[in-house]
């Protein structure tokens, strides 16, 4: 069971690394936009937040199932 733990940890790690990465894009497209100049970004931050959602669901998705694995459940 710890090996089968150990593994949804390492996933767990490149779904954080993953949310890092869409956070720091959403950064930059939000610094890229120029609302004077008539440059908008808002598709592609929506997209990257929907992208951010997801991988949020995919951590806390595996948390849980640690959790039922440790606690049975």
């Amino acid at each position: 069971m710890s090996d089968e733990i150990a593994d949804i940890q390492a996933e767990m790690a490149e779904f954080e690394k993953k949310r890092d990465e869409c956070l720091a894009s959403i950064k930059a497209l939000r610094g890229e936009e120029d609302l004077a100049a008539g440059i908008f970004r808002h598709a592609e931050i929506h997209a990257a937040q929907q992208e951010k959602l997801r991988l949020d669901f995919e951590i806390q998705y595996r948390k849980n199932r640690i959790n039922r694995m440790r606690f049975g459940g």
